[in-house]
């Protein structure tokens, strides 16, 4: 469409097709947020996206360029929300004691993965192997609020670097498997770990299990 075309048409009528593109591009990266988190990237043809979407064929073209494109919406989607949630809580740290602020913290990362299992599993798919994605995912997303979490970290716990990233690594992992695993956990102990009184328990006890002595 022209620019002349589209002076020329009602206000109305730009907002309503500007609402559907929002609309179309929403519903592909929510396709693809399950899609690429359970199969991975080359598992996924862009006629599966289309079709989870309800989409036309040709539409992930027109509204992203090439599934490359979408992929990085979709990772930039589903890590926005833990990204944003994170600094408000880091925000909060400044205000509250050291141990309440990194208990604050666990049970954050804790009810995070407990509601969005598909971040851990997107990362089970992607840290594993050498690729742009995880590139991208590192530089993007984890990274910067790796640093942020270690700044806290090392000086409450006083860690050195290599202490904080296996820290790091014991926190996020234990955080996110019991939520990533549930098909497992329903079939081995009997129980939906996605359930309030897991999510509860399993804050507490990680809480308790990674403070150590901190005050």
């Amino acid at each position: 469409m022209s620019q002349f075309q589209s002076e020329e048409l009602p206000a109305g009528r730009i907002r309503r097709i500007q609402e559907r593109t929002e609309v179309a591009r929403a519903n592909l990266i929510t396709a693809g947020v399950p899609l690429f988190s359970e199969r991975g990237f080359d598992a996924v043809s862009v006629r599966d996206i289309e079709v989870a979407a309800d989409a036309n064929r040709g539409m992930l073209a027109y509204h992203f360029g090439d599934k490359e494109h979408l992929w990085k919406a979709v990772a930039d989607f589903t890590f926005q929300q833990i990204d944003a949630q994170r600094d408000m809580r880091l925000d909060m740290m400044k205000d509250i004691s050291d141990r309440e602020g990194l208990a604050l913290m666990i049970r954050f990362y804790v009810r995070f993965y407990a509601e969005h299992p598909e971040l851990s599993r997107l990362m089970a798919q992607e840290a594993r192997q050498e690729s742009w994605r995880i590139d991208y995912l590192v530089e993007n997303h984890i990274r910067p609020g790796s640093l942020q979490l270690e700044q806290h970290v090392r000086k409450i716990l006083n860690l050195s670097a290599r202490e904080f990233a296996h820290w790091y690594y014991i926190m996020v992992s234990a955080s996110a498997t019991i939520f990533s695993f549930e098909p497992e956990c329903k079939r081995l102990f009997g129980f939906n770990p996605r359930n309030e009184d897991v999510i509860e328990t399993h804050a507490d006890m990680l809480v308790n299990m990674l403070l150590g002595n901190a005050t």
